[in-house]
């Protein structure tokens, strides 16, 4: 394995080591070498039921093919450096080995996989999988950049929304206009948490929202929809290479709304103590009220509590919906992720078997309804689409942009993971805001330089010009546009007393005035 490969694989089993804790799967007994005909399929723990849903499609394929599979469940906290052990090790595993003969990988860990030649090249089963049908966004992952082969085929999709209270929501009694930005999105936590705050009725335990801040993987995940939105990106390519886009004036646009959210005790009281699996339990127990998830809630909450699913949960009786994606100055851009399916360099000639076999379209439906991630096939989509659960999140993909689809993205995702968990150490622990903006710009720096070293990129950036420009656009003030059917009239302590005597006022001046108009006309 190259240096850069063992740092890589060491950042990232670090960094996901809280991927799905709830999905963590017990140590698994020392593998014993399988006939030598026998397949060996490596997945994920893809949630409730996967496991399952997967095992009833291989044995009938083992049914129809009588070829024997053996599938071995993977953590997601261990899945990249146990894959990079397999596939890049010293000790390369051998076809009739205990390695994949068909493997999933997430969508980002392709392109790096394949720049090492770790995965077999799958342009000769374009026409059999029938690849037009995959989401052109998803199938980006399956190349690398200048360079027309196909590594990989998208199996389903990871599609971050916007997920409601629906009980608590329709309270509000909001219209979808009043929501359409993140101004507005900003605003109507602001209110709510006012407004909750002066309430009996025991609103004030349920949060408005939360940004994860500690111990969390899917930093860059919340943070992409607010830097694409507003135009900027991590990372830009030139002439010179890939450098880091972190200081451009968009970027640090969108990021000020993200820090203005992520920050906020009074809008998220607990980010920056929670990671993003918190905040999900929250949600489920009704004390959230928005939660930027996955689509895979939808059918938890199908499942029954004894079965590891929702069913009984707060949130499955309040019932859930969701907000259409929010735009900012650049329009709407939302998150898009997912896996795809590979073959390593070293499998079995009856892998190919296996890999049509889970791709084909009604045994790709069958898995994706099992676990509730949307499918990679549009054809398979659209008839979910029927499904209101899932056709603002279908909308929501359609507009979806996903990660750089290069090798180096591995390494950069690693960086912006511990930046995003930086931003919660110096928010929650912070002396004061002066010495936090000084500690944050400070860090937004070193994360740009480190970005930028990663890529072998020279910077020519002045530093204390670019810390003042940090400063300016990342601390400048945020629009916050609240619906007028959320106006809250009190906002500080005692102002309701004030309210009340100026009510009061006003109804005797206008009681004066009616007497004396009376008195004038009866004078008359």
């Amino acid at each position: 394995m190259t240096r850069f490969a063992k740092n890589v694989s060491t950042v990232l089993t670090l960094a996901l080591v809280c991927l799905f804790p709830a999905h963590s799967l017990a140590s698994q007994p020392a593998l014993v070498a399988p006939p030598d005909d026998t397949l060996s399929l490596w997945v994920m723990d893809n949630g409730i039921g996967s496991q399952r849903a997967l095992g009833r499609i291989v044995k009938r394929f083992q049914r129809e093919t009588k070829i024997p599979v053996r599938i071995r469940f993977l953590n997601w906290g261990e899945a990249f450096a146990e894959i990079s052990k397999a596939l890049n090790g010293a000790d390369s595993v051998a076809p009739n080995g205990n390695g994949p003969d068909v493997l999933q990988l997430g969508s980002t860990w392709v392109p790096f996989f394949a720049s090492s030649g770790a995965i077999e090249p799958l342009d000769s089963y374009l026409e059999q999988v029938g690849a037009t049908r995959f989401f052109k966004e998803s199938f980006k992952a399956a190349r690398l950049p200048q360079d027309s082969l196909v590594y990989s085929f998208p199996w389903f999709v990871d599609v971050r929304a916007l997920y409601v209270n629906e009980k608590l929501w329709k309270k509000l009694a909001l219209e979808k206009e009043e929501v359409d930005s993140y101004s507005e999105f900003i605003g109507v936590l602001r209110a709510f948490a006012k407004n909750a705050a002066g309430s009996s009725d025991g609103a004030a335990k349920v949060a408005p929202f939360a940004l994860p801040g500690k111990g969390d993987w899917t930093g860059p995940q919340h943070m992409a929809p607010f830097i694409w939105s507003f135009g900027g990106d991590f990372i830009t390519k030139t002439s010179a290479g890939y450098r880091s886009s972190l200081l451009d004036s968009t970027t640090l646009k969108g990021l000020a709304y993200y820090l203005r959210i992520f920050a906020d005790r009074e809008i998220s009281p607990y980010g920056l103590d929670e990671n993003s699996v918190q905040e999900t339990e929250r949600f489920i127990g009704g004390g959230q009220l928005v939660l930027y998830g996955t689509s895979e809630i939808i059918r938890q909450m199908e499942i029954a509590s004894k079965d590891g699913g929702l069913k009984d949960s707060p949130i499955a009786e309040d019932g859930i919906t969701i907000v259409e994606p929010l735009a900012g100055h650049s329009g709407i851009v939302s998150f898009v992720g997912g896996s795809h399916l590979v073959l390593p360099k070293a499998h079995k000639p009856a892998a190919e078997r296996l890999l049509c076999y889970l791709l084909r379209a009604d045994n790709m439906d069958a898995y994706t309804r099992q676990v509730g991630f949307l499918p990679a096939d549009e054809s398979i989509v659209n008839i979910w689409g029927k499904d209101a659960r899932y056709s603002r999140i279908i909308e929501t993909m359609k507009i979806g942009k996903s990660f750089p689809n290069i090798p180096e993205w591995v390494a950069i995702e690693g960086i912006l993971i511990e930046f995003s968990n930086a931003l919660g150490d110096l928010f929650r622990e912070g002396s004061s805001r002066e010495a936090v903006e000084d500690q944050t710009v400070e860090l937004f720096w070193d994360v740009h330089q480190k970005i930028n070293k990663s890529f072998g990129f020279a910077d020519t950036l002045d530093k204390a010009r670019a810390v003042s420009h940090i400063k300016s656009q990342l601390f400048a003030p945020v629009e916050e546009v609240t619906p007028e059917s959320m106006t809250v009239v009190v906002e500080e302590e005692g102002g309701s007393i004030w309210v009340f005597i100026l009510v009061v006022a006003i109804a005797a001046v206008a009681a004066i005035a009616g007497m004396a108009l009376s008195a004038l006309i009866r004078k008359k």
